[in-house]
């Protein structure tokens, strides 16, 4: 679809992504959120987190730099290109071309205003104070794909229980076709796992949009103690940290070593602590949240220049600042992962940061649904005993296994892909003879024989006692899929006979009609 800009001097074409991918998206961030959060690697899936608070100002203003606007008080001069042509969810960066690919998978393309862009920040002037904010054509890309809106309604659907801050919703999320996340903000782990998570689709993505400019995105290489250490147009107003404040900052910037990495005992614990306001309490974990996130939100505000400042929760993320301290929160939390010896190519990892591109994907469409997708090439037409018989146990809203497993909508955990937007003959390629990542020694489907067919023994709850045998590429996780409350088989006895004889025939691929 194209969209005018709204000075009527542009056109802005988005990339397309299948109606069915964007029907999928509804029931499957529930399954992410929910049924696909386990210890399991054939199952692993996460979701959200949470930030942001203030008011916006209204007043007139003059422009000395190359911010733009969203109040129509204000005005503004760029020194840069005009408006630049944006991205929707499809792959596409803006050129208009479909792409035959996930971007919360496989990433976005470069803009066409990366060749052209400025380097650094901008500066937007208001009321006699000067803000920094990324460069217009990225907060022209933002607005034309909801992302700052996308963005407060992904904090505000985590404020949905009692007391809660859901009601400041400007499009009533809470009861909104997206699913509300059992992790509600700074309640779990699970929330502080997940607002890393977020926040780390968001720097990923405007790095591949702008990879010739990912300094405007790039974190503080430590938590800034003094003056020099900040952009120039900050600098008179610094004002020293508490004593408090730089003890957990030391806490952060030196957390690989063993007495700070032993104070939190997963990555969730350790998003809470840097999330969530003081004193809080940290399930698990021997220390009490820092509050260093809201205190960088709140160090970097300009009282009578607030239209894209820290403290205004609605476009907080058009401000230079914003990405310099979840940029730095980013890089303390990387430096937690290789401490504990985890990988940045680790599944787990890139199916949580996928999640959150999908979640704030559909929270886009319920604010705009003129973002909703166009249909593209439809699947091709199939035919043979998988297609007609197996598939459709996978994609059953009972046994949900395509919720966890589809693809490309919800980033298929582990990746196996069991439905969703890819052909039949493109799962049972992904099947046949293929490694099992949680099954060891074993191959997902071994044609002819069911007993050695590690999907066979997942479904049929007797992974157990098959004799997984981990090795350095394959752990053993032995529980019943779809996973279940008492660990027995969610398939029928006659769905079990379907899969099972569909193996031992040769576990044949479908035809293409």
């Amino acid at each position: 679809m194209r969209i005018n800009d709204q000075a009527g001097l542009s056109t802005v074409s988005f990339g397309k992504i299948s109606q069915r991918t964007f029907c999928l998206v509804s029931c499957v961030t529930a399954l992410l959120l929910g049924a696909c959060s386990s210890g399991d690697p054939d199952a692993e899936g996460t979701a959200g987190g949470g930030e942001g608070a203030g008011g916006a100002g209204g007043a007139t203003s003059v422009a000395s730099g190359s911010g733009p606007s969203n109040s129509s008080s204000a005005t503004t001069t760029s020194s840069s290109a005009g408006p630049a042509v944006g991205s929707g969810g499809g792959g596409s960066s803006g050129t208009g071309v479909t792409h035959p690919k996930d971007h919360c998978v496989d990433g976005f393309d470069p803009h066409p205003s990366d060749a052209t862009i400025k380097d650094g920040p901008a500066e937007f002037a208001k009321n006699g104070q000067v803000d920094l904010t990324v460069q217009p054509e990225v907060i022209a890309w933002m607005q034309e794909n909801e992302w700052q809106a996308a963005h407060f309604e992904w904090h505000s659907i985590r404020r949905c229980g009692p007391g809660g801050l859901g009601g400041m919703s400007r499009v009533d999320i809470c009861n909104s076709s997206v699913p509300v996340p059992s992790d509600q903000e700074c309640k779990t782990t699970g929330d502080g796992f997940q607002f890393l998570a977020m926040h780390r689709h968001m720097i990923q993505s405007l790095k591949q949009l702008w990879p010739n400019h990912s300094e405007q995105f790039e974190g503080f290489d430590k938590f800034p103690t003094s003056a020099e250490e900040l952009p120039q147009q900050w600098r008179a107003d610094f004002r020293p940290w508490s004593a408090t404040t730089i003890a957990n900052a030391k806490i952060a910037d030196e957390i690989d070593k063993p007495e700070n990495l032993s104070r939190f005992p997963d990555e969730g614990a350790f998003g809470m602590w840097l999330q969530c306001f003081t004193g809080q309490a940290i399930p698990g974990a021997s220390v009490t949240a820092s509050g260093l996130h809201g205190e960088l939100h709140f160090k970097w505000v300009r009282s009578n220049n607030t239209d894209h400042g820290l403290g205004n929760q609605f476009t907080n993320i058009d401000n230079y600042m914003f990405w310099k301290l979840h940029g730095w929160i980013d890089k303390v939390w990387e430096k937690y992962r290789v401490a504990k010896g985890l990988s940045p190519d680790d599944q787990k990892l890139k199916d949580a940061v996928a999640a959150q591109c999908y979640e704030m994907d559909a929270i886009a469409r319920v604010i705009n649904p003129e973002l909703n997708p166009d249909p593209v090439d439809p699947l091709p037409t199939e035919s043979g005993v998988f297609h007609t018989s197996v598939r459709p146990i996978f994609e059953s809203m009972v046994n949900k296994c395509s919720g966890c497993h589809a693809a490309p909508s919800t980033g298929p955990q582990a990746g196996l892909s069991l439905g969703g937007e890819i052909s039949s003959t493109d799962i049972v390629a992904g099947l046949v003879n293929k490694p099992a990542r949680g099954g060891g020694q074993f191959k997902l489907v071994v044609p002819g024989d069911p007993e050695q067919s590690w999907l066979y023994r997942k479904v049929a709850g007797t992974a157990a006692s098959a004799g997984c045998r981990p090795s350095a590429t394959a752990s053993c996780n032995t529980g019943v899929m779809p996973q279940s409350a008492d660990n027995k088989p969610t398939l029928t006895s006659a769905e079990l006979a379907t899969l099972r004889q569909w193996i031992q025939d040769g576990a044949p691929a479908p035809t293409k009609n």
